[in-house]
């Protein structure tokens, strides 16, 4: 079931200045498991702490504000629905708290995507995908951080698919990536419970651009984006008094010259604990070639100025090669793959030129570990 390799030299040990062990949680997309991984920064060794089973093959993982609650989707369950867990003992153990199910008309489809608003009143924000997943689901949390009751169902547009939100800083506005409908969306947030009004559309200029994940800078005038289809990450200029996106003229790769396109669908994009950096990934469709790791360079009002490197991940990444930036150290990144099953810490080079792996842990569990991964520490 496990297997710990340390990839982590002398002098990597040495940087790091504030030695610790540090958690993270890792979804599955075919067994029902919840997995917890520890890195140890002295020793550089990534081992299997956890292997909680569960009523549900969790695809998307999501922490609450104060990480006493786990959110997930459940990749296996007829009908589409989203559960959530307690976070007992340091994310060894889960206590299953709740499950609601999607809206009559999201029958069929699976629940693809979920978050947490980090702000009062912290409500849940659900998604859907495959075939015509047009709509969302909103759902309010009681006391504990338990999903209570969904409060609203709601729509995009016909042919949309949403495989990723994300928050303004103020929790004033949700940004949907919409893979499916080639568009990021905006809407208002209500302010006492969470609920949502359609604020403005952009749709990416260019066909099978297709945006897949959306990350928002802590300052909230700029937006990232990854675009699954045409394998870029772009930048979007918020307007918070229209409510609007608008489009920046500049792209980065995440294929090298030489690559098609077509053979690729990128995949995620975060920004890193400080904001510092703006990690994104690419998978392959062929499981024999290699997809793509990159990094970005984010200045103090967000604005991208450089792109530090792209270099290949390890494998294919399968459904996954989801990156997650450590909360601990800038240059840390976990990346999640399903393909073979495994979860590694990437860091990034001093001169910033390049990223490599510095611990790995293996979880065979038949392809359905590893989706994505949460840091709980």
């Amino acid at each position: 079931m496990r297997f710990t390799q340390s990839l982590l030299g002398v002098a990597g040990i040495a940087a790091l200045t504030d030695a610790a062990k540090h958690r993270l949680i890792l979804g599955s997309f075919s067994t029902n498991s919840l997995y917890t991984a520890e890195y140890d920064d002295t020793a550089g060794t990534l081992e299997l702490v956890g292997n909680f089973s569960t009523t549900a093959a969790i695809s998307w993982i999501a922490l609450n504000h104060d990480k006493t609650t786990l959110y997930g989707t459940d990749w296996n369950s007829e009908i589409p629905s989203f559960v959530s867990f307690g976070v007992k003992d340091d994310a060894l153990t889960f206590e299953y708290q709740q499950r609601l199910s999607a809206a009559s008309d999201c029958t069929g489809k699976k629940s693809i995507f979920i978050a947490a608003n980090p702000l009062p009143p912290y409500t849940v924000y659900g998604n859907y995908f495959y075939g015509n997943a047009k709509c969302g689901t909103v759902m309010s949390v009681d006391d504990t951080g338990s999903l209570s009751s969904v409060i609203q169902n709601f729509e995009y547009a016909d042919g949309s698919a949403v495989h990723g939100v994300s928050f303004s800083p103020d929790s004033k506005y949700l940004f949907s990536a919409d893979d499916g409908g080639n568009s990021v969306w905006v809407h208002n947030i209500e302010a006492s419970i969470g609920t949502l009004a359609f604020a403005s559309r952009l749709e990416m200029p260019w066909e099978k651009a297709d945006p897949r994940h959306v990350v928002t800078h802590p300052k909230g005038q700029y937006v990232y984006t990854v675009l699954e289809g045409s394998s870029q990450v772009v930048q979007l200029l918020f307007s918070s008094e229209l409510g609007k996106l608008y489009l920046m003229n500049e792209t980065w790769p995440l294929i090298k010259d030489g690559d098609v396109a077509s053979d690729f669908w990128a995949d995620e994009v975060a920004l890193s604990a400080t904001g510092k950096y703006l990690y994104a990934s690419n998978r392959a469709h062929d499981p024999t070639r290699k997809g793509y790791i990159s990094a970005m360079a984010v200045d103090d009002d967000g604005f991208l100025s450089a792109q530090h490197f792209l270099t290949e991940t390890t494998n294919s990444g399968g459904f996954a090669n989801a990156v997650s930036p450590s909360p601990f150290d800038d240059s840390i990144v976990a990346i999640t793959d399903n393909s073979t099953g495994f979860v590694e810490l990437w860091k990034m080079n001093d001169d910033q030129a390049g990223a490599k792996v510095i611990a790995l842990l293996d979880i065979k569990d038949g392809s359905g570990c590893c989706a994505n991964a949460v840091w709980y520490s």
